[in-house]
């Protein structure tokens, strides 16, 4: 325990002591194009985002289950530019799980005190990228097939968690990105990708062992064929003179297979389907202003339909999330509001869930953000206060 505990905070403290040439802006680490980087003259470059959280369960129907936890959301991602062209992104995520938090399919923890407990380190993303001279990029690895937007783009201390439960995320594959700089009518960009998950070594994760995942594990696009895809069209930077409300809107709508898992019992017998494939449709929208000098909003929303969740027949879930980011000089308030439905033949899951959060933040520097705030979840029938605090730290060389 106390080995894991001292590699855990031995990463926090590599990641605070980079000095970033490049300071954030007051929307600190969300928004940040990261395929800026490719084709640069920068040769090396490192990103990276560290999130210590510190959450108490306050108020529950029951008691044991009010406890308090400490636990970091972090990455630190690595690039390298061989040249003009060719690129390689390497994207390393170490992070621990809340209580009643869980990412996709994995079962949330049962309640106690934690101090760093459970934490993962593992290798998120592993990219090689190819850009063309008409602004057209291929690339292929370990990545997280583009839907929606992406999850850290959500306000709130705890913005990034019910977004982060219906992501894509470690899936190998290829894919092609076209970007078009339509000026006035601002850039847009497809991403389109197919994909299978992840059964390398590089599934596994160190400090905690979460075990390599096989193919008879199941579970959608866990096919080791190219037979799951995602598409996605996004764009921003509009401009018009007499429409300010353009000026700051961005938009991203995306569709995704992932197709079920088949097990091969013999030459003789039948292959047999251990799921039902998934297909989900998204629509998100954002739109920053400028309401004042030095006081700024930012309202998100997204809407995910997902039909046979996770490849389970009759089950479709759809999520609404909706959120507002404010920012006054150094003071940040933000938070956000998400409705779960489930349609589900059984009755234990046709359960709808509401999550609202809000937290009040303090940035010190470009670099050091400071966050207080309250969650209420209503999951599973059951309803849980929580307040906590959050340190963030980001940087960009």
């Amino acid at each position: 325990m106390f080995q894991k505990t001292f590699l855990i905070i031995l990463f926090t403290v590599l990641t605070l002591g980079i000095s970033g040439e490049y300071s954030y802006s007051k929307d600190g680490h969300e928004g940040h194009d990261h395929s800026s980087h490719s084709g640069s003259n920068k040769k090396f470059y490192l990103h990276g985002g560290m999130k210590l959280h510190f959450d108490s369960i306050v108020d529950t129907e029951e008691e044991r289950e009010e406890v308090d936890e400490v636990h970091t959301h972090s990455h630190l991602e690595v690039g390298y530019n061989l040249n003009k062209k060719i690129s390689l992104l390497t994207d390393i995520k170490i992070e621990g799980e809340s209580g009643g938090h869980s990412h996709g399919t994995e079962a949330a923890r049962g309640p106690e005190d934690r101090f760093f407990g459970d934490h993962k380190l593992f290798v998120n993303k592993l990219i090689l990228s190819y850009l063309t001279d008409s602004n057209f990029t291929l690339y292929g690895g370990k990545f997280s097939p583009s839907v929606g937007f992406d999850y850290h783009s959500f306000p709130g201390i705890w913005g990034y968690q019910k977004t982060e439960e219906y992501a894509i995320t470690e899936r190998l594959g290829y894919g092609a990105i076209l970007k078009q700089n339509y000026e006035d009518f601002g850039t847009h960009k497809l991403n389109v990708s197919t994909f299978f998950k992840d059964t390398t070594s590089l599934s596994n994760s160190t400090i905690n062992d979460r075990g390599k995942t096989k193919k008879s594990d199941g579970g959608v696009s866990n096919t080791q064929d190219f037979s799951s895809y995602a598409i996605s069209l996004e764009g921003k930077n509009f401009f018009s003179l007499t429409n300010n409300f353009l000026d700051g809107l961005s938009y991203k709508i995306g569709h995704a297979k992932q197709a079920k898992a088949v097990k091969n019992l013999g030459v003789k017998a039948a292959n047999v389907s251990l799921t039902n494939d998934e297909k989900r449709s998204s629509i998100s929208i954002a739109h920053k202003s400028l309401i004042a000098p030095s006081f700024s909003m930012r309202l998100i929303t997204e809407y995910m339909k997902i039909e046979n969740y996770t490849g389970e027949e009759l089950h479709d879930r759809s999520y609404m999330t909706t959120g507002i980011d404010l920012v006054y000089k150094k003071i940040n308030l933000g938070g956000t509001y998400t409705q779960e439905t489930n349609e589900a033949a059984e009755e234990d899951e046709a359960i709808d869930d509401k999550v609202y959060q809000v937290s009040l933040g303090y940035l010190v520097n470009n670099n050091l953000h400071l966050h207080i705030g309250y969650k209420k979840a209503d999951e599973e029938n059951e309803i849980k206060h929580t307040v906590g605090a959050m340190i963030g730290y980001y940087f960009d060389l």
